[in-house]
């Protein structure tokens, strides 16, 4: 409802990783809303053991992921 309300630009989020997570990311980006999203994980392995996340970098639709 926030997005269709308000019509962020961007928005953030810190530890993604549920199916519900998930689910609003991909409805925040089909609606043109660009996302900065965080998630624990110190290499790749640890971001695709996620099965939820993975889709979305599969799908490209997560462009850049950077670790710390």
């Amino acid at each position: 409802m926030l997005i269709r309300s308000m019509a962020p630009e961007v928005i953030a989020c810190d530890e993604i990783g549920t199916k519900q997570d998930v689910l609003a990311i991909k409805y925040a980006l089909c609606s043109g809303v660009k996302g900065l999203f965080t998630m624990h994980g110190s290499e790749m392995k640890d971001i695709k053991g996620n099965f939820e996340v993975c889709e979305l970098i599969e799908r490209h639709w997560i462009e850049k992921i950077i670790f710390l």
